[in-house]
């Protein structure tokens, strides 16, 4: 089946399994676990001798994700965790091959709950050392949880970060008018 560009989830999973497919020992960070859709795909991606780490602040979203991959996947590769992805830093214990962030708020749950721009900005930045030569973050960023403004700081801290030691790539609908949710991609420049 084709996958569809302008759907940014299957974007972002098509990116990744074009960039890891057939690699061993492969180390993935789901920090936003929502209902657990990434971290799935990340599990079946790492195969038997890779690891996925899923962080969520929120109970549902942590046991919607338990439930998920003891139903459907093939592999106990993983480590689900209930912690703000702002303390990321202290699960990581091998170099990162990619990190994948779904912001906003958990699907049919409480809309109040959301992630905030400083706590994603302090994740963020706390991965970049850990990434590998080859590693990459993935953000999938919306602007209609809080009018935009985690989006627009997110942009703001990507945009100086240094040019010399990573790309960062912005690609988002540009005919739509819902608010599409927009894709940030951070990559070392080596």
């Amino acid at each position: 089946m084709d996958k569809k560009y302008g759907k940014i989830a299957e974007l972002v999973h098509f990116l990744i399994k074009g960039s890891y497919e057939g690699k061993e020992n492969l180390n993935f960070l789901d920090l936003t676990c929502g209902n657990g859709n990434d971290t799935l795909f990340l599990s079946s991606l790492a195969g038997p001798k890779g690891h996925v780490t899923g962080l969520d602040i929120q109970e549902e979203a942590v046991e919607r994700t338990k439930n998920l991959l003891k139903e459907k996947s093939k592999y106990n590769n993983y480590t689900i965790i209930r912690d703000n992805h702002e303390f990321a830093e202290k699960y990581i214990r091998n170099k990162i091959d990619a990190a994948v962030y779904n912001l906003g708020y958990l699907p049919n749950s409480d809309k109040n709950i959301v992630t905030q721009a400083q706590t994603t900005i302090r994740s963020i930045n706390s991965l970049l050392p850990y990434l590998k030569d080859s590693g990459r973050i993935y953000i999938t960023a919306y602007i209609t949880h809080d009018k935009g403004y985690e989006i627009y700081k997110i942009s703001d801290f990507l945009n100086c970060l240094d040019k010399r030691l990573f790309n960062v790539i912005h690609i988002n609908l540009v005919n739509k008018d819902n608010n599409p949710p927009e894709l940030y991609i951070i990559e070392q420049n080596l």
